[in-house]
């Protein structure tokens, strides 16, 4: 103790004890940092209380004899030496305790000291300690023989469960002639336990001839557990304050009582967490186990692909955390996590394959130390049969009508034309007729709005094109094309094209008088028909020849040429082939100027928008005849109703007016 200056203090402390049950003649005490020997002073021995040699035990009388005076001396035998007195000084000075009562003699020394003796007794190491005390007391020479002996097994760990040895009968103390057992018992913190009690701990007590086996199971009532975290593996040991006493007869017929205390310890025990990946692909769901964790460790944050929850927001958030005990004391976790929750990785692994990928880093913490570690499960789900939206397409008259049937997993791509998310805006937007129901979707595309390609186009006919793109959601890459290319038949149409060509399709026999198809020309004259008949012109031309002009307006560039017919006649007066021109028709194309690229040659990110005639927008206002009608919903109709795209009503006769040629700009033929 310190005072309040913090000087070391000492003070006198006496303290009586009653003993629960009287000394037995003989009373070895092994304790955990020294063992003794009392003996009652009163009891006469006319020999050795231990099993030693005869001649070793003359040899020891025959030096106390010589030896002996008034003083108390010690003298400790030890196997192949001499008997070495020595005087109670040097003894205590060798860390040796005696003390002398009226009723008893007790000696002490601790464990390893120089006369100590090591053997081994039926398997078992065994300490040994030999005094004899003497004095000489007028012609009488007094000898007490002071023997102790305490196993010195550390005990062993096998399996889940801790045993210890003593020897069944403890050599020198006796011997097994005249040896008799009269009790064993165990205990635990120097006490001795009912033996029901250590029956219900699980304890167990094996007495063999030769062995006293004690056992002790891992994590029993009676000890305790110490647990820690190092290098993030959770590490723990059992320590148990064990208590043996055996009564015993020895071959004098005198009564010993040997009592051992010991602590056991466990090797450091380390506890791998592991997890099993328990999904059930139908329930689409993660489901984790992870475990088995002691019964001081608790889950406290669940990190999932980053991104940490607490167990309370992660149950909040829709997650489910269940903790599942066990009978052994352990516990585990189940940890399930929807795979459409935003935290999961998913992806187009492969075609037809649907990967789903969840990164788990479990926070543990030992309860009260706030020790923490930490355990990573990685798990991986794949589902195949998986497809991006692919749409079917049906040619009709005036349009082309693209179905969809849904599938689970549609809602991993989006469904764009072109670049455009395809949604009810756009759809009406572009005139498009979109009917979407949870069994399928339906668009239907007129022809002459916008996204179709146009090629082969001739007098008769034509093929338009029209693609549907199915992307991933997170990258936008396309991964899956649906494209319908419909033969229609050619009426009017003009057609401007990302490079810069231009093809028109004219009805030339609406003016008044009716201009002759062949004999159309562009503004440059030598810009003739590529195809004719009776009654249409087809032309296709670059936007940078036969004449044609450009303007830049309101962030357009717009391309301008003429269809021209001229008449030939015969004046009266004079013998002179004339033309006038009696026909002209307005041909234009608009790009925005932002899509427009001419710095080697025209190229456009986007097709024009073509106009044919000097007000009309052809292609806008046969766009707008075109009214899609949605489909009547008939429950009982066995077959599925689709859109229909109805023909635009018969364009009027395009008034056309005789414009007259200026003097100037006649042209004659000789």
């Amino acid at each position: 103790m310190t005072d309040q200056h913090g000087e070391g203090m000492s003070y006198t402390l006496s303290k009586t004890c009653t003993l629960p049950l009287p000394w037995s003649p003989r009373e070895v005490i092994c304790e955990l940092d020294y063992m003794e020997v009392n003996v009652d002073s009163a009891a006469p021995y006319p020999t050795t209380g231990g099993a030693v040699e005869h001649q070793q035990w003359d040899a020891a009388i025959s030096s106390a004899h010589s030896l002996a005076s008034s003083a108390w001396q010690l003298m400790f035998l030890k196997e192949g030496q001499s008997p070495t007195p020595l005087p109670l000084s040097k003894a205590l000075e060798l860390g040796y305790r005696l003390d002398i009562t009226p009723g008893r003699v007790l000696f002490r020394t601790p464990y390893n000291r120089p006369f100590s003796l090591y053997s081994v007794v039926n398997g078992v190491p065994v300490e040994v300690i030999h005094a004899v005390l003497f004095s000489r007391q007028s012609w009488t020479v007094v000898l007490f023989d002071l023997v102790a002996a305490c196993s010195a097994d550390v005990g062993s760990f096998k399996e889940t469960s801790l045993h210890w040895q003593v020897p069944a009968v403890m050599f020198p103390l006796s011997s097994h002639a005249g040896f008799e057992s009269k009790n064993i018992s165990i205990g635990v913190n120097g006490r001795l336990l009912d033996p029901q009690i250590t029956a219900d701990r699980g304890y167990t007590l094996n007495i063999g001839e030769e062995i006293v086996d004690i056992g002790i199971p891992y994590g029993a009532e009676g000890g305790y557990r110490q647990s820690f975290v190092l290098h993030n593996t959770y590490w723990e040991f059992y320590i148990i304050h064990m208590y043996y006493e055996g009564l015993f007869m020895d071959n004098f017929h005198a009564e010993s009582r040997h009592r051992h205390t010991k602590y056991l310890m466990t090797p450091l025990l380390p506890h791998f967490p592991f997890s099993i990946n328990q999904t059930i692909l139908e329930e689409r769901a993660f489901t984790v186990y992870v475990g088995n964790f002691p019964s001081d460790v608790v889950l406290v944050t669940v990190s999932l692909n980053g991104h940490e929850f607490t167990t309370v927001e992660a149950t909040q958030s829709g997650y489910t955390i269940v903790k599942v005990p066990h009978a052994n004391g352990t516990h585990a976790y189940v940890f399930r996590v929807p795979f459409e929750a935003p935290m999961v990785q998913k992806w187009y692994f492969s075609e037809g394959v649907l990967q789903y990928l969840l990164h788990v880093n479990f926070t543990l913490n030992i309860v009260l130390q706030e020790d923490t570690f930490f355990h990573l499960a990685s798990i991986k789900a794949r589902i195949h049969d998986v497809y991006p939206p692919s749409f079917s397409g049906q040619c009709e008259d005036h349009g082309i009508v693209f179905k969809l049937d849904h599938a689970e997993f549609d809602h991993k791509w989006d469904v764009t034309i072109g670049n455009h998310l395809l949604t009810q805006q756009f759809a009406a937007e572009q005139g498009y007729l979109l009917v979407n129901d949870s069994q399928s979707l339906l668009l239907a595309v007129p022809l002459f709005t916008p996204g179709y390609v146009y090629e082969d186009i001739n007098i008769h006919q034509f093929f338009g094109t029209f693609e549907i793109l199915s992307r991933d959601a997170k990258t936008q890459e396309i991964q899956q094309y649906s494209a319908s290319r419909c033969p229609f038949q050619t009426t009017e149409l003009i057609v401007c094209s990302t490079g810069g060509v231009v093809t028109v399709v004219a009805d030339v026999i609406k003016s008044i008088p009716k201009a002759i198809p062949l004999r159309t020309t562009l503004f440059d004259p030598t810009c003739r028909p590529k195809e004719t008949d009776e009654s249409m012109a087809l032309f296709e031309f670059h936007l940078t020849a036969c004449g044609t002009e450009v303007e830049v307006k309101d962030q357009l560039m717009i391309f301008k040429n003429i269809i021209i017919f001229e008449e030939e006649q015969i004046p009266s007066d004079r013998p002179v082939i004339t033309r006038d021109t009696t026909f002209e028709l307005a041909v234009s194309c608009s790009y925005p100027v932002g899509d427009v690229n001419m710095d080697v040659s025209f190229q456009s990110s986007a097709p024009g928008l073509g106009s044919v005639g000097k007000v009309k927008i052809f292609e806008k206002a046969l766009a707008k005849t075109l009214k899609l009608i949605p489909p009547e919903l008939v429950t009982t109709a066995s077959d599925p109703i689709t859109p229909s795209i109805k023909a635009p009503p018969t364009q009027k006769l395009a008034q056309f007016v005789r414009v007259l040629s200026h003097p100037s700009t006649k042209r004659q033929s000789g």
